[in-house]
């Protein structure tokens, strides 16, 4: 048995999440995975017993049945999509494959990541992990916003980032967008594209309709 260590609500884990989603898969009926939540709040990364699992306290981490340990949320991604459904979200042939790596780490590193260290730098909650600069902040949040005018032009007349379905690259961008509404960065108001975009994705993968979506499907 496979074991998937998860914190529900943030962003890297909801990557492993919504990939599976996307495939139509729910995580919590996976006969091969068991799927145990960490408490972030609890500071249950921080534990002993998580630590000797990932030295880097840091979610999602993939647990093989032959004890490899994949604690890196990008390795648990293509782990999963090579294992799980028919469509790969990583891309289709070799250009597509490529096309989908650039554009998620354009997201990745130009949108999600700059949220997140002006999240890390400014919140109480990770004053105990980081040596926050408060300074970090305004420059990290203003260079994410810069990136999206960037996305904003790529979804002109298009629905996805690439090709004419889903990527993992969309995946990575939506998280962006959702992540930056903690730092007062309205996904609604970046652009009519984003916009749109972001509604699309939102009604499919947010927390809540993914927790009622799971509801639905328990109750059938």
């Amino acid at each position: 048995m496979k074991k998937l260590y998860v914190t529900r609500t943030a962003p890297n884990p909801r990557k492993a999440l919504i990939l599976l989603a996307s495939k139509g898969i729910d995580v919590d009926d996976m006969d091969d995975v068991d799927v145990i939540d960490i408490d972030f709040a609890a500071n249950e990364q921080m534990s002993d017993e998580f630590t000797k699992i990932n030295p880097m306290q840091t979610v999602p981490v993939l647990v093989l049945g032959d004890g490899t340990v994949l604690n890196d949320s990008q390795a648990v991604c293509e782990y999963l999509d090579r294992v799980y459904g028919e469509r790969s979200v990583m891309g289709n042939d070799v250009i597509q494959r490529a096309q989908v790596c650039a554009m998620r780490r354009i997201a990745e590193f130009e949108v999600l990541y700059n949220f997140m260290l002006a999240f890390q730098h400014s919140h109480p909650s990770k004053a105990q992990r980081v040596e926050q600069v408060p300074e970090f902040v305004a420059p990290s949040v203003a260079r994410a916003v810069k990136a999206l005018a960037y996305f904003e032009n790529i979804l002109e007349g298009r629905e996805y980032l690439v090709g004419e379905q889903l990527s993992f690259a969309d995946i990575v961008l939506y998280l962006g967008l959702d992540f930056g509404k903690v730092l007062n960065v309205n996904p609604n108001e970046q652009g009519e594209n984003l916009a749109r975009f972001y509604q699309m994705m939102n009604e499919r993968f947010s927390i809540k309709n993914m927790a009622k979506a799971k509801i639905a499907h328990t109750n059938e």
